[in-house]
């Protein structure tokens, strides 16, 4: 599980464009706009949740792990005071000690976290590239790790490797 931050400033917003919702951009408009994004943000950083870390604490406690992980190092040297931390959902992340708000399809609503948004995402799907390399045969590179017939069907013929959540179904029936 991949979370994104990213900080901005008032200058070259207009570069920004074309950014949206991760959902909404082709992966080549997410690729465009995640250069724009990297040219133009103060900061933008990522924090991750390992399969393990999943199976161990549950995806809700480990995607706002990933999400404080993120927004710790984006407001890094960052007056706290000075801070607001926009979360797209309907949590904020516990012991962040920075101002927050949340709200849910943020990044439809804010420029900076769309912009975490197409981060997060075109790093997930590049990490999936690598893991499809490594895990060859279940197709990573295509669905990119959702629920999708292929992916299912990989499951059910190889089994479950190490980039798979053991508590997700349905690989938590699998030997």
């Amino acid at each position: 599980m991949v979370a994104a931050a990213v900080r901005l400033g008032g200058e070259g917003l207009a570069d920004l464009a074309a950014v949206r919702d991760s959902k909404q951009l082709s992966a080549a408009q997410r690729q465009e706009c995640r250069e724009a994004v990297l040219r133009r943000a103060k900061a933008a950083s990522i924090g991750w949740a390992t399969p393990s870390e999943i199976d161990r604490d549950n995806i809700l406690a480990s995607t706002l792990a990933a999400m404080a992980r993120a927004v710790r190092r984006a407001a890094a040297g960052c007056d706290p005071s000075r801070v607001l931390v926009i979360v797209d959902g309907n949590r904020t992340i516990p012991g962040l000690g920075l101002r927050q708000v949340a709200i849910p399809e943020a990044d439809d609503l804010s420029l900076s976290v769309a912009s975490a948004s197409v981060i997060a995402k075109t790093t997930r799907d590049a990490w999936m590239l690598r893991l499809d390399r490594r895990y060859p045969g279940y197709g990573l590179a295509v669905h990119k790790g959702y629920g999708t017939l292929r992916h299912m069907a990989s499951l059910s013929e190889l089994g479950p490797c190490a980039c798979h959540r053991r508590t997700f179904s349905p690989v938590s029936g699998m030997p």
